[in-house]
């Protein structure tokens, strides 16, 4: 069940548009969206999704929020400017007419929500509704604004790790539905290219300074604390060259990564939106930041739109949930030297460091230590100290940041580099030392342990939900079994600060004693010595799909003639009665004429977008309008039809209706749903080759399976691998699971979506194969995919010679019979 965001909001253009959005969402987005904008949202939120390495992929439900409130803002309400949002919305906000010239919406969304996802739905959106629909109100033309150059590096990518180099996050993940995947042209052009665009649609990635003429290497005042360094020379586009480029667009959708950048009209950056206005015009203004506020008064920007705090991000486990480490009776050591100054919390953060390493190295990931400095002079003394622990010597980074946070010249290349490849299992660094903990763009997956080395107050540049920020981001992301922590070496003053800080983003940050023994997780892999316990599963393709192309083959000659006989089915009268509301007598009855539909044409038409919602066919309008037709007008009835008063009034009966769609997307689901023949495809998918992974829930010690504990999810799990185990006729097992086989049967659901399930366990007997799914609440596809995982198995015996057999094993059935053994419960 998707679940809606629950906090309560503070900023009024939220608070008035959730409901709205939410009531526009249950009814299936039909107010005011186009056809291009419905099938986009049908495909991204209620379409199964799975990626190239076969991983399942969903889209969060922050992502979710933010585009739906988008689109409604933009598309349904139409609003054009703040304060015709406001209007429409009834929305209390102060707003300057004189700056409010063109469209501009706000997503508060925590670090590591998923803004990058947003971003491009956007594009996607905006793209098709302007081809597809021949809108001028939506944009083929995109300007990606990045703060800095790390930021502009990670929205970049490069071959191996595309983002929008490319437009590789556009095929990496399932943004364009597969009919419209052909019709996607868009070229990105970076901030050091000066080629001009050769597709239908552009988007330019550049960073912000790029805005900025330079005299004598320096930037120009007032807004060299916000400017930081110069970019390197080799970015050799001119902002003559850049404005030229820009002014030959229009209609121009401006999208601002880490946007609390763009808090003033003084600002160099708003000033070129507002020039770009100018020149090329803008459809809108895109601004995405986890703090959106005006930095002179700390207050947040009055165009917030979407609000996902901090909290509701570690509720939903998106990101890691922090935790402060306590140190009682901290000394006060008086010294020159930082290392020596902060001694005990060095150690503290190497030693809880050293037990997230040794535990987490079997995954092939190495957690990453984050500690910040003072100054640079603190920095290089920490790291020189950290240097001297035998297992992170020449494993210490330092980066040199100025007193803003931004990168220092001598050390940009270098933190460039590591943003982008400290993770990998091949990167030499353990530990990063800096100052401030860097701004925007550092946000690694690995870090695990922060320790922040510099005094903190109210009045300090560097905020706590920076601090956390740098080190939010899931080691595993998409294992939501996995517990993922973050930990804080609490600094004196570091406590009541950080609780008042995060309050308004709704994070209950757990205080625990450094002594506390950490909660590890287990992590699961598969033992060396358990090899006789493998079990070999056939990979497979075909099965079940979806191909509108067989609509082709739909004929009147497949329905049944008649449904209804038409003398047996009454016309309908719609009656208004004018009743006194204190006598509650009847005073006046009248007899409407008009019906549900008193045309022919209106009449076919909904019944045929009804048909096409129910039965998953998008765009196929035209292929089963003039079925319906000819099938209502000579065989819906006992009798032809000439579509008289007579007959409309039967036709609007809602037996009839709701017969009616029955049979039409029963026989589309039957013709689209396409049966094919099972083929063994590539190498099995074995148990010893499943690669280790932390796990936090129950696990169970069983002898017949490969690994080393099995996971479980609930208790029904735990009591069946118990009877597996001690079963003497099974001579294996394994738990089937996306982090271990990740064994999959793909089936048609209720809705008419192809979708996939991941049976519960494999078993081995002597003569058998047994894929079994265990099961406490049948739901409402349990049977469809019954049918599938039946019909896998046998056309898997007949390609391998191996008998595979599927069973359901239902909760109630199996506690009440106290079952000992496999075989009582197949038979």
């Amino acid at each position: 069940m998707e679940k809606q965001l629950t906090s309560q909001s503070n900023l009024p253009l939220v608070r008035a548009l959730r409901p709205l959005v939410k009531a526009w969402r249950e009814g299936g987005y039909k107010e005011g969206t186009t056809k291009t904008t419905r099938r986009l949202l049908e495909w991204w939120f209620l379409e199964e999704h799975r990626l190239a390495n076969g991983s399942s992929f969903v889209f969060w439900r922050a992502q979710r929020d933010a585009i739906e409130h988008f689109i409604f803002c933009h598309e349904v309400l139409q609003a054009r400017s703040l304060y015709q949002l406001a209007q429409k919305l009834e929305a209390h906000i102060p707003i300057d007419p004189s700056a409010d010239k063109w469209a501009k919406y706000a997503f508060k969304m925590a670090t590591g929500s998923g803004k990058t996802m947003v971003m491009a739905m956007a594009v996607v959106w905006s793209y098709f509704n302007a081809i597809r629909e021949k809108r001028n109100d939506f944009s083929k033309n995109f300007v990606l604004i990045a703060p800095n150059l790390i930021v502009l590096d990670r929205l970049m990518g490069d071959s191996k790790n595309p983002e929008f180099f490319e437009g590789g996050i556009f095929k990496k993940y399932p943004f364009l539905p597969p009919e419209w995947s052909g019709d996607f042209q868009i070229d990105v052009i970076g901030a050091e290219e000066e080629r001009a665009s050769t597709k239908t649609a552009t988007l330019y990635l550049l960073n912000w300074q790029k805005f900025v003429e330079r005299e004598n290497g320096e930037a120009k005042n007032p807004v060299q604390d916000i400017l930081g360094s110069k970019p390197p020379s080799g970015i050799s586009v001119s902002l003559a060259k850049l404005k030229d480029r820009l002014s030959h667009l229009s209609n121009v959708m401006v999208l601002n990564d880490e946007a609390h950048h763009v808090w003033d009209e003084e600002l160099v950056w708003y000033k070129a939106i507002a020039d770009l206005n100018d020149g090329a015009g803008l459809m809108c203004q895109l601004d995405f930041s986890a703090t959106p506020k005006y930095q002179h008064t700390g207050q947040l920007f009055t165009h917030i739109i979407i609000e996902y705090t901090l909290g509701e991000a570690i509720r939903d486990q998106i990101v890691k949930r922090p935790k402060i480490a306590e140190i009682e009776n901290l000394p006060e050591i008086e010294s020159d030297n930082a290392a020596e100054r902060y001694r005990v919390q060095i150690d503290a953060a190497v030693d809880k460091w050293q037990l997230f390493y040794k535990t987490l190295k079997k995954t092939g990931k190495k957690p990453i230590l984050f500690v910040m400095a003072e100054n640079t002079t603190a920095a290089d003394q920490i790291a020189e100290y950290i240097d001297t622990f035998p297992k992170l010597s020449g494993k210490v980074l330092t980066i040199h940041t100025d007193r803003n946070g931004e990168v220092s010249k001598k050390d940009l290349d270098k933190a460039r580099k590591w943003a982008r490849e400290i993770d990998e299992p091949d990167s030499p660094y353990l530990v990063v030392v800096s100052v401030l903990m860097l701004r925007e763009g550092w946000d690694v997956r690995n870090v695990k342990v922060i320790a922040p080395l510099r005094p903190l107050s109210a009045d300090s540049k560097i905020l706590p939900e920076q601090t956390l920020g740098r080190g939010l981001r899931r080691m595993f992301p998409g294992q939501f079994d996995f517990g993922d922590e973050l930990l804080v070496i609490e600094h004196p003053a570091f406590h009541d600060l950080i609780q008042e800080a995060l309050a308004e983003q709704g994070v209950e940050i757990e205080f625990v004693p450094m002594q506390k023994p950490e909660t590890l997780p287990k992590i699961i892999s598969a033992d060396e010595n358990k090899k006789e316990y493998d079990i070999a599963v056939p990979v497979t393709q075909g099965g079940v799909t979806r191909s509108v192309k067989k609509l082709q083959e739909l004929r009147i000659s497949d329905f049944s003639s008649p449904l209804f006989h038409y003398k047996d089915l009454k016309p309908v009268e719609i009656r208004m009665r004018k009743r006194d509301l204190l006598t509650k007598q009847v005073e006046e009855e009248e007899i409407l004429t008009m019906p549900f539909a008193d045309r022919p044409d209106i009449y076919i038409s909904a019944i045929t977008k009804k048909i096409q919602k129910y039965s998953r066919v998008p765009g196929q309008f035209e292929n089963i309008a003039g079925i319906t037709k000819d099938y209502i007008k000579n065989k819906l009835f006992d009798k032809p039809l000439d579509f008289n008063e007579d007959d409309l009034k039967r036709l609007n009966n809602a037996k009839v209706r709701v017969r009616l769609i029955e049979v039409f997307v029963d026989r589309i689901n039957d013709l689209t749903a396409v049966s094919e023949d099972i083929e063994l495809m590539g190498e099995e998918l074995r148990t010893v080759n499943i690669k280790p992974f932390p796990w936090s829930r129950d696990v169970f010690e069983a002898k017949k399976i490969v690994l080393n504990l099995t996971p479980v999810e609930n208790k029904l799990e735990e009591q069946f691998t118990r009877l597996l185990d001690n079963d003497d006729d099974v001579l294996a097992f394994m738990k089937n699971h996306q982090q271990t086989l990740n064994f999959r049967i793909t089936y048609i659901d209720t809705n008419g979506f192809v979708r996939s399930y991941i049976p519960d366990f494999i078993a081995r007997t002597k003569d058998t194969y047994w894929v079994i799914e265990t099961k406490g609440r049948e739901d409402i596809d349990v049977k469809l995919k019954d049918k599938r995982a039946e019909e896998w198995c046998k056309q898997v015996s007949k390609l391998t010679g191996k008998e595979w057999d599927y069973r359901r094993i239902d909760q109630t059935r199996f506690e009440k019979g106290r079952f000992a053994r496999l075989a009582d419960l197949v038979w």
